[in-house]
């Protein structure tokens, strides 16, 4: 009988514990992910918002229709978040975890037996969650959306000006040359003057009326009742002819769109796409590492301030992105190298081990404490994440 109650007593707690714990990865999930929605939400409007007005100015310098500007940046969206959500995850758990400790809270985890690795384990279904959803968007979607807002954006090309073309106004050839209209009325353009220029040769068309046709490829101009200069630009004499009717084909600008499919995301066969996908895959990469990372970096004194470790981790974040976009960089410009992008998430995993290694040495904890609590550190470190932000942005 007594046996059994030890047992039942033992079970008793055991059942205590497992309850506590589950209370406690509740507890943690949640306030992660609203300090991490809070912190994305924040961020995306600003992006938004520093984008829209970005698109205003040029719309009121006539460069971009104001009537595409939603369109566009609602397909910039993706694109936004993708960036933004690795920045976020890594803020919340920065957030959450150094109140925790700034609260003394950190106590009733360690008093169940639980160890900072085990807050790895409660937030890992929450980071798997964001990593999905982050290479999703970052492999499939932002990459489309993105074209396509480029697209929209192209209100420069040929056909598009020809179409919205006012009186007194030119328009630019995409191999060379303009087109002058003196009048317009509808669709007939009265007064033309049309200069065709490329390496071999140029004319000049001087007519009184020019209609315009398209098919799938071409631009059609028809010019009636004119004159044509040959050989504008050289020292030979000019050869001038006299037409009632004069046509002239101009290739239409290759539409993006056409040629993008989910598929060719995934080509590795193009040089110039290696970089692309390994920088789609990396982002999402980012948001695991930088997990283990904003845990065991988050631990602070209790009369230390829970935002104490929020700089150091906004310029670890930035290095770490900083790292990524140089390695980028050198890709497209050295598309046979084979190191990749894989070294700089490399960089950081030693960085974790050297970091958790630390207190193992006597004079770390001390050195460490030191630079942590400097004032002069802390200007560095300030100085140093403007700098790289600064650079990130330009």
């Amino acid at each position: 009988m007594v046996f059994t109650d030890k047992i039942n007593i033992v079970m008793h707690h055991s059942s205590q514990g497992m309850y506590k714990k589950n209370i406690l990865s509740k507890s943690l999930n949640m306030e992660v992910f609203k300090s991490s929605s809070s912190v994305l939400l924040i961020f995306f409007l600003l992006v938004v918002g520093s984008r829209i007005v970005g698109y205003f100015e040029q719309a009121a310098e006539g460069n971009l229709d104001p009537a595409i500007i939603m369109s566009v940046v609602a397909l910039r969206f993706p694109d936004f978040i993708t960036l933004l959500i690795p920045l976020s995850f890594f803020l919340g758990v920065l957030i959450s975890i150094s109140r925790i400790y700034a609260d003394r809270e950190i106590y009733g985890f360690f008093s169940v037996g639980l160890a900072p690795f085990d807050l790895i384990k409660f937030l890992a279904p929450q980071a798997l969650l964001y990593f999905l959803l982050t290479l999703i968007l970052s492999l499939y979607v932002a990459p489309y959306t993105k074209t396509l807002s480029q697209e929209i954006l192209k209100i420069d090309s040929f056909e598009e000006q020809l179409e919205s073309i006012k009186s007194d106004e030119i328009v630019s050839l995409n191999d060379g040359g303009f087109i002058y209209i003196q009048n317009t009325d509808n669709t007939l353009l009265t007064g033309v003057k049309a200069l065709k220029q490329n390496q071999v040769n140029s004319f000049f068309v001087i007519a009184d009326e020019l209609f315009t046709t398209e098919s799938k490829e071409l631009i059609k101009l028809n010019f009636n009742n004119g004159s044509i200069y040959n050989g504008v630009f050289s020292d030979s004499s000019k050869l001038q002819l006299n037409f009632n009717e004069f046509k002239l084909d101009i290739k239409k600008e290759k539409n993006l769109t056409n040629d993008m499919s989910l598929t060719k995301l995934f080509d590795f066969s193009s040089d110039s796409d290696t970089a692309s996908f390994q920088w789609n895959v990396s982002v999402p990469i980012t948001i695991l590492i930088l997990l283990f990372i904003g845990v065991y970096i988050s631990e602070v004194k209790p009369r230390q301030g829970r935002f104490s470790v929020i700089l150091p981790g906004m310029l670890l974040y930035v290095m770490y992105l900083s790292l990524l976009i140089l390695g980028r960089e050198y890709i497209v410009d050295n598309p046979k190298t084979s190191f990749g992008l894989w070294y700089v998430h490399l960089i950081f995993i030693l960085f974790l081990f050297a970091y958790l290694l630390k207190d193992k040495y006597a004079y770390s904890g001390n050195i460490n404490l030191a630079i942590r609590d400097s004032l002069y550190m802390k200007y560095v470190l300030a100085l140093s994440l403007f700098i790289l932000m600064m650079w990130v942005v330009s």
